[in-house]
């Protein structure tokens, strides 16, 4: 800061020539001179602080003075000396300043600084007139000059203007001296008064500089003990709030999993359309609390300094492929291009916090599609192994970010354009947690945007490479099972007497699965650990096994081996579920025990494929039987599936029988058939003979050959 800005002159023309004089012949520091060994900002920074020392140091003197000049009138008066005049001086001057002491303020700085400087001027006074007296002027003065010299050692001021006074006042003592005093005594005078001088000027040096750096220092002890204060009640406040926020959001996660677990029991249970469309909306809006209450937990792990990076070995394609399911349909269901970039060269198998690696992806992707209405959002993945930096780039085409806006993005709680973005549901914790895992995970988050075209956020997250081997082509696998979602392919297999167990931690997957194989009337059991797997194959048997294999605690690999230990499954088809599709990969999985192997995506051919493989053909419909199944289904009777029942068992509605070799021409007549009828569909002679041999029907409808 300049001088200006502190509304302060610098120093005067003639003390600066004097300085530099000085500093040309002896190894002194300029700010030794001027501001008692401090930078000038720090002195006028403590000045205030050394003007109150110096008025309080000067009224106490001036009572020591007053005092001394009283006792030794008396005991000139006991001794009948006639030297009253120093002493008179001394009493005089120390009195008027103790008077006027409480007058003076420290911040009226020119009078101010006449005090002090009085009381050692009053002191000069003394020694001149003393050391002049008629019975001292064949006598050089020594102590006088001495205490000339030393005096000025009781003010903290700069040694310039110090200097300068007692400069005056020691040449106007030696003018008096010459005068006076015998040529010897001035002589010796003289000598004297250079020596203490020049003595007096190093110690006042010293001393100062100790006291003012004392002042100096122990001002910025004492705010900094102030701030170390003030800091530990934030910090401990910080954490009471952080530790309130991680019990109750804990404590909230207990009823929260019981309403949404009874929720799905609903959904499950409930035969009423209308109970369960509440349920969803149920479903929606706790999962939508759950992330909120999870946000909480990680922030006030992270500001608590709990948060801590679990690292372990994981499979990127399999990260790379929860992500896709949890972020896919969610673009889709906004109507946005969805592309997904994975540079084939990037490693297999990576080392580092597989858990906050997918966290980060998921909220800068969700972030995107969020504040995405239409466009496109693109996501790019590679790896670099100069820097083992993991980098995920996110680009999109939503409303963008201003510039001004750019240094808050990260901030807690922190929503930007409100009034832009009122129904973009969130808190504004995302980004930043994503900020600062990607911190704790040496790594950096840079974002590149313009208002209302688009943003794209770079993370770089240090990831160490476990097995150099490259993923593949992932992008080339996503791309066909999009292609094939888009093709609405409708399964030719029916098992609904089939038991199907899957094992994947995450449920996204195991909802993907299960909604590929819902028309197959296949009778689904899920478990999101590889102990839960086993649990559940101690309390029944099932057809067929599909064991996720990256999951925590016990992988797929782990949970195939204990199963085959414990005996359990012993005939059961245990097919691997996994998003290593490296080359080799299939054949190192079987040769692990695994009766085959399904990379993910997860394409419903291949799926299909393996099912009609490894399924007893027992338990697979023909096709006649599953649209006999469908009709009786839809018509709410009994078909010729092999169920029996009463054909008025639904109500008093007539029954119509209708044959037809063609599988299309009997779903038409399924759609044709109003409320008021039941439909029983069958494909010809033989099973409708079977049905009217055990039912009667009001009607039967042939197709015309």
């Amino acid at each position: 800061m300049s001088p200006k800005e502190h509304g302060l002159r610098g120093e005067p023309l003639g003390t600066g020539l004097v300085v530099h004089f000085m500093s040309v012949f002896f190894p002194i520091n300029k700010n030794d001179i001027l501001y008692c060994g401090l930078e000038k900002d720090e002195y006028l920074s403590v000045r205030d602080r050394i003007m109150q020392r110096n008025i309080r140091l000067t009224g106490r003197i001036s009572v020591g003075i007053a005092v001394l000049g009283v006792l030794f009138i008396v005991i000139n008066l006991v001794l009948r000396i006639d030297n009253y005049i120093p002493y008179l001086i001394l009493m005089t001057g120390g009195l008027l300043l103790r008077i006027l002491k409480p007058l003076i303020r420290e911040e009226k700085r020119i009078l101010s600084l006449c005090y002090c400087y009085a009381m050692i001027l009053i002191v000069f006074a003394y020694g001149i007139v003393l050391s002049i007296q008629p019975s001292n002027a064949p006598h050089p003065s020594t102590s006088i000059v001495v205490f000339l010299a030393l005096m000025p050692l009781t003010i903290n001021d700069r040694p310039i203007r110090m200097g300068f006074i007692v400069l005056v006042a020691t040449l106007t003592y030696l003018y008096f001296s010459y005068y006076v005093k015998s040529p010897e005594a001035f002589t010796t005078d003289i000598l004297n008064t250079a020596t203490f001088a020049i003595l007096g000027l190093f110690l006042y040096l010293g001393i100062s500089n100790r006291n003012v750096k004392e002042i100096f220092f122990g001002i910025q002890a004492a705010e900094n003990e102030k701030f170390r204060e003030e800091a530990r009640v934030a910090e401990n406040s910080n954490r009471a709030k952080s530790n309130f926020l991680a019990n109750m959001s804990h404590e909230i996660r207990t009823p929260m999993n019981a309403i949404i677990g009874l929720n799905e029991m609903i959904l499950r249970e409930s035969p009423d359309a209308k109970i369960k469309q509440y349920a969803l909306d149920i479903k929606g809006a706790g999962d939508t609390l759950l992330s909120i209450i999870n946000d909480i937990l990680d922030l006030s792990k992270i500001e608590s300094g709990k948060m801590e990076l679990v690292p372990v070995e994981y499979e990127i394609s399999s990260v790379i492929n929860d992500v896709v399911n949890m972020t896919m349909k969610k673009a889709n269901d906004k109507g946005l291009d969805f592309h997904l970039y994975a540079d084939p060269d990037i490693p297999s198998v990576l080392y580092g916090d597989e858990i906050r690696v997918r966290q980060v992806m998921l909220n800068i992707i969700n972030n995107a599609i969020k504040y995405t209405e239409e466009g496109s959002v693109k996501i790019n993945l590679s790896y670099d192994r100069d820097t083992t930096f993991l980098i995920l780039r996110v680009a999109d085409t939503g409303v963008g970010i201003r510039e001004s806006d750019r240094e808050r993005i990260f901030t807690s709680f922190q929503r930007l354009d409100e009034s832009r973005n009122r129904k973009v549901e969130g808190t504004g914790l995302g980004l930043s947690i994503t900020k600062q895992l990607v911190s704790l995970m040496h790594g950096q988050i840079v974002v590149e945007s313009e208002y209302g075209k688009g943003s794209t956020f770079t993370a770089y997250m240090v990831q160490k490479v476990e097995d150099e081997t490259p993923i593949g082509n992932y992008t080339e696998r996503l791309e066909k099972a999009k292609f094939a979602a888009a093709e609405e392919y409708r399964p030719a297999l029916v098992a609904p007497k089939a038991r199907l167990l899957i094992v994947d931690d995450n449920e996204m997957n195991l909802q993907v699965i299960a909604d590929l194989l819902q028309e197959t009337k296949i009778r689904v059991t899920v478990a999101l650990s590889g102990a839960e797997c086993i649990e559940r194959l101690k309390d029944r048997d099932y057809d067929m096994v599909l064991l996720d294999q990256m999951m925590p605690e016990l992988s797929g690999t782990q949970t195939l081996k204990l199963i085959r230990d414990r005996g359990l499954a012993e005939h059961t088809p245990i097919v691997v579920l996994t998003a290593d599709a490296i080359a080799g990969a299939k054949e190192a999985y079987i040769k692990e025990g695994f009766t085959d192997y399904l990379s993910k995506p997860v394409m419903y051919e291949e799926l299909e494929e393996t099912l009609r493989k490894y399924l007893d053909p027992s338990l697979l419909l023909s096709e006649e039987e599953a649209v006999a199944l469908e009709s009786a289904e839809a018509g709410g009777v009994a078909g010729v599936a092999g169920d029996s029942g009463d054909a008025s068992a639904d109500g008093d509605k007539p029954v119509i029988l209708v044959i037809s070799e063609s599988s299309d021409k009997l779903k038409e007549a399924k759609t044709a058939l109003s409320t008021a009828y039941k439909g029983v569909f069958v494909k010809n002679d033989e099973q409708a003979e079977k049905y009217l041999s055990e039912h009667e029907v009001a009607f039967v409808l042939r197709d015309a050959p």
